[in-house]
C-alpha cells in the first residue's frame, strides 16, 4: 500500500515537472516568434499559479494564496471586457482558489465555513441592487464592476479562514503583504526623485514626473501601480510590522523591517492623501497607547523623523496640512476637498429622495462607501453595512488589549486593529468599490480581521468534544 501512495505521488510530481517543462518551452517559442510584452507575462506567470493551485492540493491552496497577495502590487494592470468593466488577475486567483477549497473533500470536511451575520443580512440588498435593470435599460457592465467588488469579499473570507488554520500562515501572509506594499513604496519614492525611469521601463511606467497640486505640493504619480491610490495599500499593511519585528528578534531582520517601514512612511507622504496622513498620526496614536513600553515610543519616532525629513524636502508640506485641517472641519481651501464635499451632499440629497436605492452604480464615485451603499442599494443597507464595519471594530477593540496581555498573538492583534482602523477611514473617506485593485487590500485586512476574531473566540471557549467515549471521572484514588 505504501509502494502504491509513494508510486502514485511520484507520478504526479513528474507530470506537474513535465506540464512546467513544457510551458517554459511554449513561451520561450512564441517569444522567439511574436515577441513577450507584458500582457503575455502576466498570462503566462498567471497560467503558473493556476496550475500551482489545481495540482498542489492542500498546500498549492496554501501557496497560491501568497502568491495572490502578492499580486497586489500589480495595481491597474487588468483585463479589459467592457468599456466600463475590467477583470484584475486577482479577483480571478481568489476565485479559483475558492472553487479549489470546494473540490478538496479534506478541506471540507475539517473545515468550519461561516460568514459574518451583518453580511448575511447584506446579501438580499446586494441582490436587489440590480432591479434597475429588470425595469429598464441599466448599464450592466457598471453595475456588475460594483456588484462584484461587493461580492469578492465571499471568496476572501473563506479562502483566509481556510489557509489561516495553520498558524504559520499568518507570518507568511502578512510578510507577502508587506512586501507588496514595500515594492509599491520602493518603485514610487523612485519615480519620485527619479522621473527619468520611465525611460528605461517604458512598458512598465508611464507619466512618472511628479504633479503639482493646487496648493503647491508636489505629488507622486506611482506610475508603476497606477496611482498615488497606491498607498491606501501601505497604510494597510505598514501595522504588520509590528508583528513581523516581534516575531524576527535577530538585528538584520528587524533593521530590514524598520527600512522598509521607513519607505512606506515616505510614499504615504509624497501620495499628498491628507486623510492617510490623518490615518498615520491615528494608528500612531493607538500603537503609543496600547505598547508604550515596548513598540509605541519606536513608531512615534520613527514616524516624527520621517515626517520632519520630509518636510524639508518636500515643497508646500505646510499648505497641505492647513488645507487637509481645513477639510476635516467641513471648510474646505482648495477644489478636491470642495468637491468631495459637493459629490458627498449630492449623495445625502440623492438618499433622502429614494431611501430605498436606486440601484448598483447609480451613485457614481461618491468617495465614499458607506454614502455610496445608501444612495445604490439604500439607507438600511448603509447602515447594515456601517453597523457591521463598527461590530468588528468593537469585538476587535475589546478583545485585543486582552490578547496582548496573556496570549503570545497579542503583538497580532495591535497590528490587526491598526489595519482595520485604516479599513474604516478608507471606506468613509476615499471610496474604494468602484474598482477591485482598490477593494481588494480592504477586503483582506478585514478578513484578516474576521478570522483572528473566529480564532480567539475559539481559545477562550473550551471545548470537551476531544474526551473519549469510554473517559468516565474516577469514583475514589483508593
Amino acid at each position: 500500500m505504501i509502494h502504491q501512495v509513494a508510486g502514485v505521488k511520484l507520478i504526479k510530481v513528474a507530470l506537474i515537472g513535465l506540464a512546467v517543462v513544457m510551458g517554459v518551452f511554449a513561451v520561450d517559442f512564441y517569444a522567439e516568434r511574436q515577441g513577450l510584452s507584458y500582457k503575455e507575462l502576466i498570462v503566462a506567470l498567471g497560467a503558473l499559479a493556476f496550475a500551482v493551485v489545481v495540482f498542489g492540493g492542500e498546500r498549492g491552496i496554501r501557496f497560491g494564496f501568497i502568491l495572490w497577495v502578492l499580486t497586489l502590487a500589480l495595481g491597474y494592470r487588468t483585463i479589459e471586457w467592457t468599456a466600463n468593466l475590467r477583470i484584475h488577475p486577482s479577483e480571478i486567483l481568489i476565485w479559483v482558489l475558492f472553487f479549489c477549497i470546494f473540490a478538496q473533500r479534506q478541506l471540507r470536511s475539517s473545515t468550519r465555513f461561516a460568514l459574518p451575520w451583518w453580511l448575511w443580512i447584506f446579501l438580499p440588498f446586494c441582490v436587489l441592487g440590480w432591479w434597475p435593470l429588470i425595469v429598464g435599460d441599466a448599464p450592466w457592465d457598471r453595475m456588475l464592476n460594483e456588484f462584484r467588488d461587493f461580492v469578492l469579499l465571499i471568496p476572501l473570507l473563506i479562502v483566509t479562514s481556510v489557509v489561516l488554520q495553520r498558524q504559520s500562515y499568518w507570518r507568511y501572509l502578512l510578510v507577502a503583504f508587506f512586501l507588496a506594499s514595500s515594492w509599491i513604496a520602493l518603485m514610487g519614492v523612485i519615480e519620485y526623485w527619479y522621473p527619468g525611469i520611465d525611460r528605461i521601463f517604458p512598458a512598465f511606467i508611464h507619466a512618472a514626473k511628479p504633479e503639482v497640486t493646487a496648493d503647491g505640493f508636489v505629488r507622486g504619480q506611482f506610475s508603476f501601480w497606477g496611482g498615488s491610490q497606491a498607498t491606501f495599500i501601505c497604510a494597510l499593511a505598514l501595522p504588520g510590522a509590528i508583528f513581523l519585528a516581534t516575531w524576527w528578534r535577530h538585528w538584520l531582520p528587524r533593521l530590514i523591517i524598520i527600512g522598509a517601514s521607513i519607505l512606506q512612511l515616505i510614499a504615504i507622504y509624497i501620495g499628498g492623501y491628507r486623510s492617510i496622513w490623518f490615518v498615520i498620526c491615528i494608528q500612531v496614536a493607538v500603537a503609543c497607547v496600547l505598547r508604550v513600553k515596548k513598540h509605541g515610543v519606536a513608531v512615534a519616532a520613527l514616524v516624527l523623523v520621517v515626517g520632519t525629513v520630509g518636510y524639508q524636502f518636500i515643497p508646500n508640506t505646510h499648505e497641505r496640512v492647513i488645507t487637509g485641517l481645513a477639510a476635516l472641519q467641513g471648510a474646505p481651501v482648495d477644489h478636491s476637498a470642495q468637491d468631495r464635499k459637493d459629490r458627498a451632499l449630492q449623495a445625502i440629497s440623492e438618499v433622502s429622495e429614494a431611501p430605498f436605492g436606486k440601484g448598483w452604480s447609480s451613485a457614481g464615485w461618491v468617495h465614499s462607501d458607506f454614502l455610496q451603499v445608501a444612495v445604490n442599494l439604500g439607507l438600511v443597507a448603509a447602515l447594515v453595512f456601517l453597523g457591521g464595519y463598527l461590530y468588528t471594530l468593537l469585538k476587535l477593540a475589546q478583545r485585543m488589549p486582552i490578547a496582548l496581555k496573556t496570549t503570545p498573538q497579542g503583538e497580532l492583534g495591535l497590528s490587526l486593529l491598526l489595519s482595520f482602523v485604516a479599513v474604516g477611514s478608507l471606506l468613509a473617506m476615499q471610496g474604494v468599490q468602484v474598482l477591485p485593485q482598490m477593494v481588494l487590500p480592504v477586503w483582506f485586512a478585514w478578513s484578516m480581521v474576521d478570522t483572528w476574531l473566529r480564532q480567539t473566540a475559539e481559545v477562550r471557549e473550551p471545548t470537551y468534544s476531544y474526551a473519549p467515549t469510554n473517559l468516565y471521572p474516577a469514583a475514589n484514588f483508593q
